[in-house]
């Protein structure tokens, strides 16, 4: 089984049933809870990302991605070798700083704001760098629809809404290409038509919808922990409606069994292998 934006939006209504607007309208907020509440509870690898970059002589910061979280590891590259660098407090870092005459390899890092590492001692060369880190992975709420089109008269806008004019559906524009145009889902209302015409609301721009791509409007969780996904989103979803507690306990005690291979296969399964630590074994019943 898998979740796609629309598939997950609509088991949860189905599960309360509850199709009435507002409720609708806030299903972003209720599968972002559970997202949330998936990535601070699970350690997995998919919450782990690399980035380059190199430094600048004479400057001790180094800029951190926009996406950043914490910090997994960083490791430089000096002419002869590579070697990781230790974390440190920035106190321990500018007492470090005062022992060190001049610019030199750093040795250390530290997290000096939101946005910037500081190194010591700061760098002598411009050397690379390769971060490894923990990142908030795209909310299935937000990973775009493609939809791809001929035809075409004008030039559609990002930010615009278009109309199917055989399924009325409509939808926000994020990303306009030459022969292609993305939505969110979560702009989405109806669904388009293959062969139907759409056109945009403010360019006035028309195209003929050729394929709609929407199962690629999934994420790492929606393919591989889905059922983790929909109970923490009707968790969410019953607390906006104020539901009855047994079936909260219920909902919540699924979603916690969830986890727990969830858990299984982040915190046992991935970070070991058979070759080392051999197959699980257990008594035989």
């Amino acid at each position: 089984m898998t979740f796609s934006y629309s598939q997950l939006s609509q088991a949860v209504q189905d599960f309360t049933e509850n199709y009435e607007t507002s409720f609708v309208n806030n299903m972003p907020l209720f599968i972002r809870g559970a997202e949330d509440r998936i990535f601070t509870l699970v350690d997995l690898e998919l919450f782990r990302k690399n980035a380059t970059s190199q430094l600048t002589i004479g400057n001790p910061y180094l800029s951190v991605p926009t996406d950043y979280l914490s910090p997994f590891s960083l490791q430089i590259t000096t002419p002869n070798y590579k070697e990781f660098l230790l974390l440190k407090d920035v106190n321990y870092l500018q007492e470090f700083n005062n022992t060190v005459t001049g610019n030199a390899t750093p040795r250390f890092y530290g997290i000096f704001d939101v946005d910037n590492f500081i190194l010591s001692p700061t760098p002598d060369i411009a050397y690379n760098v390769e971060l490894h880190y923990y990142y908030r992975p795209e909310s299935i709420t937000n990973i775009p629809v493609v939809v791809t089109l001929n035809n075409l008269t004008g030039t559609f806008v990002v930010g615009e809404s278009i109309t199917g004019n055989i399924s009325g559906a409509s939808a926000t524009l994020a990303v306009v290409g030459a022969a292609q145009v993305e939505y969110t889902p979560t702009t989405l209302s109806g669904a388009f038509s293959v062969g139907e015409t759409v056109t945009g609301g403010t360019s006035g721009a028309t195209g003929v919808v050729v394929a709609v791509v929407s199962n690629a409007a999934t994420s790492w969780l929606g393919e591989n922990a889905p059922n983790a996904l929909l109970y923490g989103s009707l968790v969410e979803a019953y607390t906006y409606m104020k539901g009855e507690q047994d079936m909260m306990a219920l909902y919540e005690q699924r979603f916690i069994q969830e986890m727990t291979r969830l858990k299984d296969l982040a915190e046992a399964r991935e970070n070991s292998d058979a070759y080392r630590r051999g197959l699980p074994d257990k008594p035989r019943s």
